[in-house]
């Protein structure tokens, strides 16, 4: 496709932008791509988050250098208003008192990374025809990630497991291993071949690049449809229609184009049919309010737990102390939905996450970002505000309803660069000169070793993470395998609970009861951050073996306040309770104590 654009034949085409359309075409076409078996999640446990950070971080740091050798910073207009989204994050980063140092450390790596990033892009100087091309880059990764999409749909990638990854129960779920992150980004590819169908330029291009739109839109209407996803469908219309709105007069310029791609979405919708039904489903539960979709209730409790602590809120990376805290005392009022569900990290809505854990602070950041972007969009013009409006649409509105951005980083890189787009209009220019030479000469070393170090770090991350794979895949009897990840940062917390858990059943196994004290001291201070069901399960089991009862009782009591009706501790509670009333009846003279024979056989 690139060769199809004649980019190496463009005169336009100075070697900042070679660099640029290098590393770009690397960060959406490469990274999002690299695949290892793993244990799903979200972070860095998921591998291609990873491959995109090395490659952001060498962006830039290449654009560093560009600044550097430029002496010349290139600056949105509005980059003080969007500033402020970084550092609301990292005021409440300071003055919150329950910070998790680790979540701290890796939300506002990602934060202020994602800023950098977007003031990086500024650095190239990409004039129009660039950052179009730009978008077929998009397209292109689009149509990659909808493909694996299909395949999964089809066979459930079930001998790809190396490369893609597998779905056995034929779900599209694409490389980022959830439906939703999958159909928010065929919502965006298919408004993407819309807005590309209605450029003018396009009548400049072969006929390979419109059929590409075409088949783009068939792929991305399929997958939609397919995935039976409420986020998917709700935000492709929505979008589509925003994005009708405000380019209709160029769309009508290209009506063969507009009919052949209108047709394509009616095929793909027609192809992936069977998961209509499922979206009618969801979308019912929506209407059914409170007692049909257990967001509402994850929302009402967020709130409240908001309202304990407006201005600062409770601290990164606290969401899943105070949410499990607040958890029991609403499930006993009446919110018997959430007894179904499992630990929550988020609660479904990046609004109401920051304020939980950053407060008024944080949002005020995250506010400030939008009106500035709004009145950018303003400012661009009718066609062009409503057209980017409608781009970054769905990942806006999946952020409201799930985790996107945590999960998959591709989804976060996207929209910086999406919005990079919107506010790439009236740039300003800043002289690096009034800092010291040495200061200017610094700054591309810093960042040059960062993207090193970081480099580094994120391999030896995905070192660790296939170590944790393959020490649970041969039932966690090789703790070797465990060594590179118990030295990660990211991976520690659980490689300790894994090694721990190991020591105390093997201690059990063998009377030894110095393991289990060792993972008592561990659980105890581990709960009070993370609230893991299998935490307390192994706690429970701890306790019980060291007799320690009452301490036993009330952590499972404890554990079932919050998940009622988990398998696990309901049957601990049962074997508990079956052993007391043995006991009971044993004490009572009510049952022969196993030992002693009957009085026929003395």
């Amino acid at each position: 496709m690139i060769s199809g654009l004649q980019l190496e034949q463009d005169s336009s085409l100075k070697k900042p932008q070679r660099l640029f359309f290098i590393l770009f075409g690397i960060l959406f076409l490469i990274a999002p791509f690299y695949y290892q078996p793993n244990l799903g999640g979200e972070g860095l446990f998921i591998p291609h988050n990873s491959s995109l950070w090395i490659v952001a971080s060498w962006i830039i740091a290449s654009a560093s250098f560009l600044i550097y050798k430029n002496k010349v910073i290139v600056l949105p207009k509005h980059w003080l208003g969007l500033a402020l989204l970084p550092i609301g994050a990292l005021v409440t980063g300071f003055v919150a008192d329950n910070n998790n140092p680790t979540e701290w450390i890796v939300r506002i790596s990602v934060i202020i990374g994602g800023d950098l990033f977007f003031l990086s892009l500024f650095q190239f100087q990409l004039k129009s025809k660039h950052i179009e091309r730009s978008l077929y880059i998009i397209l292109a990764m689009g149509l990659i990630a909808g493909t694996y999409g299909i395949i999964q749909s089809q066979t459930g990638a079930l001998n790809l497991g190396h490369i893609i990854p597998v779905s056995p129960e034929h779900k599209a779920v694409g490389i980022f291993q959830q439906v939703n992150l999958q159909a928010s980004l065929m919502a965006t590819l298919l408004i993407l071949s819309f807005y590309l169908a209605s450029r003018p330029t396009l009548q400049n291009f072969s006929f390979i690049i419109k059929f590409t739109l075409i088949i783009a839109t068939i792929t991305a209407s399929f997958s939609i449809a397919y995935s039976g996803s409420r986020v998917g469908l709700i935000s492709a219309i929505i979008g589509l229609s925003m994005l009708l709105i405000g380019r209709w007069k160029l769309i009508k310029n290209a009506k063969f184009m507009f009919i052949a791609l209108t047709l394509s979405v009616f095929i793909g919708a027609t192809l992936g049919q069977s998961g209509l039904t499922a979206t009618a489903s969801k979308m019912n539960n929506v209407i059914g309010g409170l007692d049909a979709d257990v967001r509402w209730h994850i929302y009402t409790l967020s709130w409240d737990i908001f309202t304990q602590a407006p201005i600062t809120g409770h601290g990164l990376g606290s969401f899943q102390k105070v949410f499990q805290e607040e958890r029991a005392d609403y499930q006993i009022k009446g919110g018997v939905k959430l007894e179904r569900s499992p630990r929550f990290s988020h609660p479904h809505n990046e609004i109401i996450f920051w304020l939980v854990e950053g407060g008024v602070i944080a949002i005020i950041g995250i506010l400030a970002a939008t009106i500035f972007t709004l009145l950018q969009l303003i400012k661009v013009g009718w066609q062009r505000g409503w057209a980017y409006a409608a781009l970054f649409f769905p990942l806006i509105i999946h952020s409201q309803v799930e985790l996107p951005f945590y999960i998959s980083n591709t989804h976060w890189f996207l929209l910086l660069f999406l919005l990079f787009v919107t506010h790439q209009f009236r740039k300003k220019e800043l002289n690096t000169n009034v800092l010291s030479k040495p200061a200017q000469n610094t700054v591309p070393i810093f960042f040059m070793i960062v993207a090193i170090l970081s480099s580094y770090t994120l391999v030896n991350a995905q070192v660790a993470n296939a170590g944790l794979v393959n020490y649970l895949k041969r039932n966690q009897s090789h703790p070797a395998f465990l060594e590179s990840s118990i030295e990660s940062a990211y991976f520690r917390e659980y490689t300790t609970y894994l090694l721990l858990r190991r020591n105390m059943y093997l201690g059990i196994h063998d009377s030894d009861t110095r393991a289990a004290e060792q993972y008592i001291a561990w659980a105890t201070q581990s709960l009070k951050t993370t609230p893991a069901i299998s935490s307390y399960r192994d706690l429970v089991i701890a306790y019980n073996y060291l007799n320690e009862i009452e301490k036993r009782d009330n952590t499972l009591q404890k554990a079932l306040d919050i998940y009622p009706q988990n398998q696990d501790l309901l049957h601990l509670e049962g074997k508990f309770t079956a052993s007391t009333t043995q006991q009971e009846k044993l004490k009572n003279g009510e049952l022969k104590h196993p030992t002693q024979q009957p009085a026929s056989q003395q």
